[in-house]
């Protein structure tokens, strides 16, 4: 299976509206997790409680910071938490072929042609396409940096770094820094000596890294002064620098991925989630989500709604277009197929400082 278009859409019904008839379930609730913060705060303005009022059914909240373990878990006990989550690509591709997640109805999902084709998975709607690009605080440095590969440069550009928590995106960067074509990242990655010069890339910084797990996180580290940079996610820093925090941005190369909506198997609450889907794929309140947070839509049309600025920073859309797409095909697979021996190795590697 591959988290790529799924076949046998079911045809649209003609005239019919996404919520057409739709009668009240106020008796009903649907957990659904993401990724907190004001990411998550802009989810429940444009969708979650608008979604409550058209439809009666509640929005119970929950945070998903990444990672197996939670689904790992939901798989071992039979305890299904959450009835929808955002999660990454390999993530839902894992479940999608584990079976922790199901296999979407898309006759449920009237509207579904509003869609991209790359946001319509086997288990997974795409939710946003986020991009991750270099930071880094304006007081730090004398003369700022201006590429990415200035992030593994401390002779040039001494201070702290932030990373995410865990190898992905940072393998990707570390190759992308040693001089690797955009088209050859994973090919490089799925071969030992690949491996050896990502790590080898990265022990360039070792002894300054810190790591963040939630989105908010390296943005008051840098904003802060406790690190002098940091990979970050483009929405979160917009939203910063509009804000009137000393942070900038390097544009040269980065990463941008595609989350998605995944139902859980044992959700509770299937039937509100499907709703939800549809609720959610209206290009109308995904323009409006995407100007409150900088992070790409997954409906067609929305680019044709936003401002030339707006556009401008927009993963697929914007500056962010011509850099590496984490959640291709290539990507996913390499990551599923590899994810758990490169933890380990990660682990082992960041420990050893």
């Amino acid at each position: 299976m591959k988290l790529a278009v799924a076949a046998g859409i079911a045809a649209v019904l003609a005239g019919a509206s996404t919520l057409s008839a739709a009668p009240a379930f106020a008796d009903q609730q649907i957990t659904i997790a993401s990724w907190g913060g004001t990411y998550q705060e802009n989810q429940k303005a444009v969708f979650f409680d608008p979604f409550t009022a058209e439809t009666g059914i509640s929005v119970r909240e929950d945070n998903y910071l990444g990672g197996w373990a939670p689904f790992q878990a939901m798989a071992d006990t039979g305890t299904y938490k959450w009835d929808l989550v955002q999660a990454e690509g390999p993530e839902v591709l894992r479940g999608c072929e584990e079976g922790v997640f199901l296999k979407l109805d898309w006759s449920k999902i009237p509207n579904a042609d509003q869609l991209i084709p790359e946001a319509k998975g086997e288990c997974g709607l795409g939710v946003a396409t986020i991009g991750s690009i270099v930071i880094y605080n304006t007081g730090a440095f004398a003369t700022p940096p201006t590429k990415m590969t200035d992030f593994f440069d401390l002779e040039h550009f001494p201070g702290k770094r932030a990373i995410r928590k865990g190898p992905k995106i940072n393998l990707e960067y570390a190759l992308m820094a040693a001089g690797v074509d955009l088209a050859d990242i994973y090919k490089r990655l799925s071969t030992p000596e690949g491996l050896d010069l990502a790590f080898s890339t990265l022990d360039k910084i070792k002894g300054e890294l810190v790591t963040w797990e939630a989105g908010a996180q390296p943005i008051d580290m840098v904003a802060g002064g406790s690190v002098a940079m940091a990979i970050a996610y483009n929405g979160r820093f917009a939203t910063a620098k509009q804000d009137g925090r000393p942070i900038e941005a390097l544009w040269d190369r980065g990463t941008y991925s595609m989350d998605y909506w995944a139902v859980p198997s044992g959700a509770a609450a299937v039937e509100p989630a499907y709703r939800f889907l549809a609720f959610f794929a209206d290009k109308n309140r995904q323009a409006d989500f995407v100007t409150r947070t900088n992070y790409g839509p997954t409906a067609k049309g929305v680019e044709e709604i936003l401002t030339p600025e707006k556009r401008e920073m927009i993963p697929t859309i914007g500056r962010l277009k011509s850099h590496l797409f984490s959640s291709s095909t290539e990507a996913l697979n390499f990551w599923l197929d590899n994810y758990p021996s490169l933890l380990e190795r990660w682990n082992a590697w960041i420990s050893s400082k």
